[in-house]
């Protein structure tokens, strides 16, 4: 069963409304004993100046039973008054005293049961006259009901009060929030705006820019899914055209030239079926949970899957490859390794060598050097990018998506010019352990 409310308005105004609750619950307890005592001293206070004053009265020798016969004369209404002698013996009474004597027999305060009824007494003795004046314990209990209840009905209406003030208090708390919201749920994807910091909301502003980062980081992620597809697009349209326009000469000839554009035909399928491959690939990867592999595996399945093309080559692959298994799941290292390792195969001249060696700097990778053309400056510093034209003329996949695989998975691809003329990939990742 779930208590805790689900927003964070809720959130607030439960465990503030809470402990106000118990705060003025306290108040309240505190008031009501404090109130209590000091109405009863003060009720207290009336009696011993009731009964000292009627003793001053018969002291001074007025008309005492005079006096106190007449009950609605007495300087205090509800408030009965008795004297009498130190032997106990009535003088007089005032109207509503109890039959049976009020007086205690010692002076002070103190209770007595009359009539069925509870008295609070105070007693002093005067001479040889003995006052007592009295009231009834219900009158006081009815009266600090009274105050019991006047005292919980204003409490409850401060308990109201403040939950109203924190209610709105809370709203203008949490407007900043509100306009963060209306910021993002007005956002297209992929919008290069940034989220503003509401005003009055500093304490938001270490939120709002990691926010930003975010949103930094899925725009340039964004913008490269955008990129690889019209790359993509290319990469495809020029197979598919290949295949047709050899299709179509294939039906319209017939010998060696039909032969030739049915070979040139099949190859342009093979390299749409390896590109769609790929593009698989990265799918699948991309959802699937990142198994990782030694690097010397992975290179063990891609030359492989490669021998074909390096025995018509007549390709010489030399490898020393030190052990290490890189922090990158085991498909995307597999993808990477084949693309570059295909790119040395297809510029290596025949009988030429491939050479394998190991990264360094603690970081698990590769070094392919090849023997082909090789690559200038200039073009080193553009082949990694989307779109560049390489040999031939060709708008390849290949490189593009190393380098989309490298920035997903923390590792680095660099070209420089190798040994013997040709192009050397450098690959890395960090190692397994260390992730």
């Amino acid at each position: 069963m779930r208590l805790a409310p689900s927003s964070l308005r809720g959130r607030l105004l439960l465990g503030l409304g809470l402990g106000l609750s118990v705060l003025w619950m306290v108040l309240a307890v505190w008031l009501h004993h404090e109130v209590r005592d000091r109405v009863a001293a003060v009720l207290d206070e009336r009696l011993a100046a009731s009964a000292r004053m009627v003793a001053s009265l018969v002291d001074a020798g007025a008309a005492a039973p005079a006096a106190l016969t007449q009950g609605g004369r007495l300087p205090l209404r509800g408030i009965a008054c008795e004297v009498s002698g130190l032997r106990g013996e009535l003088l007089a009474r005032s109207g509503g005293a109890p039959e049976g004597g009020l007086a205690l027999a010692r002076d002070g305060f103190g209770q007595r049961r009359l009539d069925g009824e509870v008295w609070r007494v105070y007693t002093v003795t005067q001479g040889e006259l003995r006052v007592a004046s009295a009231e009834r314990m219900a009158g006081r209990t009815g009266f600090m009901r009274q105050v019991a209840l006047v005292l919980l009905v204003a409490l409850c209406l401060g308990l109201l009060a403040s939950l109203a003030l924190v209610w709105w208090a809370v709203g203008r708390a949490l407007g900043p929030l509100s306009s963060l919201r209306d910021q993002l749920a007005e956002r297209g994807a992929g919008e290069g705006r940034a989220v503003a910091t509401p005003p009055g909301a500093v304490e938001l502003e270490p939120m709002v820019a990691t926010l930003n980062q975010v949103l930094g980081r899925e725009r340039d992620a964004l913008d490269r899914e955008r990129r690889l597809t019209d790359d993509l697009a290319h990469e495809l349209r020029t197979p598919l055209a290949a295949i047709r326009t050899q299709l179509q000469v294939a039906q319209r000839t017939d010998g060696a030239r039909a032969e030739h554009a049915r070979d040139a035909a099949q190859q342009a399928a093979e390299r749409l079926g390896h590109s769609l491959d790929q593009l698989l690939a990265l799918a699948r990867e991309r959802s699937a949970p990142a198994d990782r592999a030694a690097l010397g595996t992975v290179l063990d399945e891609v030359l492989e899957e490669l021998a074909a093309p390096i025995r018509e080559q007549g390709l010489s692959v030399r490898r020393a490859v030190s052990v290490g298994t890189p922090a990158a799941p085991a498909g995307l290292v597999r993808i990477v390794l084949r693309n570059v390792l295909e790119n040395a195969v297809r510029h290596s001249p025949e009988g030429g060598d491939i050479v394998l060696t190991a990264v360094g700097e603690g970081r698990v990778g590769l070094c392919i050097d090849d023997q082909g053309p090789g690559l200038a400056p200039e073009q080193r510093r553009r082949a990694l990018e989307r779109g560049w034209r390489g040999h031939g003329g060709g708008r390849g996949l290949g490189l593009a998506i190393v380098t989309t695989i490298m920035r997903r998975t923390g590792g680095r691809v660099a070209l420089a010019a190798a040994p013997g003329g040709g192009l050397r990939v450098r690959v890395s990742w960090p190692p397994a352990d260390s992730a």
